[in-house]
């Protein structure tokens, strides 16, 4: 009768140069000790870790696990190896313009949006021919000052259910909208880009999903 305590069993994951290191080293009834990427952990049928691998059961014979919706089933018999390559996130590349911007096309309520970032701005930015456009109901909306390149005027603070662009979708955005036609451009602020991560590659601004 095997032991109910299997330690250093030779069953790896096999990696490609993207894929996720996982090597099982340890049976314990319902649980499984999982080498991910260089680190031990153990994890009970059900639990997931923080890289990704879930544990959907264990037995005193074999280990059943899931990676980026990927079943495996761990036996005790023989190495086994498979090839789980990580999700790739999703990433949107925008180039600067002849004047050094960045523009894109955003959706907001199934209608597209031309959008130029603006790192400096707090918030999504939106004229009011626009808000109109989108069916934006400002009728509870609070109204503020805020000082802009025009001055200061008055807007009003809205929350957009969800912006996305390219693959990246963001949910809960806040923003402002003016009473005119300024900004001529839906400005892209921090409410949406403190949600993504953002790197200049020369003259490109690469945004990626955080999830």
């Amino acid at each position: 009768m095997r032991s109910y305590f299997v330690f250093f069993l030779s069953l790896f994951i096999a990696l490609s140069a993207n894929a996720q290191q996982v090597q099982l080293k340890g049976l314990f009834g319902d649980s499984a000790m999982l080498e991910i990427d260089g680190r031990q952990k153990i994890l009970k049928a059900g639990q997931k870790s923080p890289e990704g691998v879930t544990l959907l059961e264990a037995t005193t014979r074999y280990a059943r696990i899931s990676v980026s919706g990927r079943e495996q089933k761990l036996t005790l018999d023989a190495p086994i190896a498979t090839s789980f390559a990580k999700a790739a996130k999703a990433e949107v590349r925008l180039p600067a313009d002849s004047r050094g911007h960045y523009l894109t096309n955003a959706w907001v309520n199934g209608l597209r949006v031309p959008m130029m970032v603006d790192t400096g701005a707090t918030n999504i930015a939106i004229n009011y021919p626009t808000a109109r456009r989108l069916r934006l109901n400002l009728d509870n909306a609070e109204e503020v000052l805020v000082s802009t390149a025009n001055g200061i005027t008055s807007v009003y603070r809205v929350n957009l259910s969800s912006v996305t662009i390219g693959g990246i979708k963001v949910h809960n955005v806040d923003a402002t909208v003016h009473a005119d036609d300024f900004p001529q451009v839906v400005l892209l602020g921090n409410s949406f880009l403190s949600q993504v991560d953002m790197e200049q590659q020369g003259g490109v601004l690469v945004l990626r999903a955080r999830h």
